[in-house]
């Protein structure tokens, strides 16, 4: 007989979650026009099922990262210092991220599309931000059941990118095209970089 413990019973869950989510988003990239997200408003059973899944993917995952906690043996407490900065940076974006996109956008609203602050680096900076808190998540957890539902719910992240284009383009037209061509995927690094380097220069004052 096979002895599950609560950190296994979770994770077996989880995995469900996580391969049922993953095919679903799938199957909206080859077979549409089946799609659960974007979502169609807050009321449908396509809203109902993404947010279920999702919400109950992530917090499956951070169960798991404390139920399985240090399960790995690397004792070594220096992962927290990479490890706590990852995942307090990557999903502090994520929330400052909902006030500059905004709550209606957030959840598949059409209150227009976003271009400036965050997302003048990332067409996608909440989903990149929280791949980032994820793998933060990992490093301290040190746990081995972590590890794949941490990519589960990151390849969720990217799929779910991949699913918006086509609906942001029906709903914005010409205007999310030329937002796509100028505006990384998920993180413009070197115009970040050249943001940060413009910023810190002194102004130059005509005389």
């Amino acid at each position: 007989m096979i002895d599950f413990t609560n950190a296994h019973s979770v994770f077996v869950v989880g995995l469900i979650v996580g391969i049922t989510l993953n095919s679903l988003m799938l199957r909206i990239l080859f077979f549409p026009p089946f799609r659960i997200w974007p979502t169609p408003g807050s009321g449908p059973w396509q809203s109902v099922t993404f947010w279920t899944l999702f919400r109950a993917g992530m917090v499956l995952t951070f169960v798991i990262a404390i139920l399985d906690w240090n399960s790995a043996g690397l004792v070594d407490l220096t992962r927290l210092i990479i490890g706590l900065p990852l995942f307090l940076v990557g999903f502090g974006i994520t929330v400052f991220g909902y006030f500059n996109l905004g709550l209606g956008n957030t959840y598949c609203g059409s209150d227009g599309l976003v271009s400036h602050g965050l997302y003048r680096f990332s067409r996608n900076p909440q989903y990149a931000s929280s791949i980032l808190g994820l793998i933060g998540t990992v490093i301290m957890a040190d746990s081995w059941l972590t590890i794949p539902l941490a990519f589960s719910a990151s390849c969720v992240y990217m799929l779910m990118a991949l699913a918006e284009e086509k609906w942001l383009e029906d709903r914005y037209g010409a205007t999310y095209e030329e937002y796509k061509q100028r505006t990384a995927r998920f993180f413009d690094l070197s115009g970040f970089v050249q943001y940060l380097i413009e910023k810190t220069q002194p102004s130059r004052r005509t005389s």
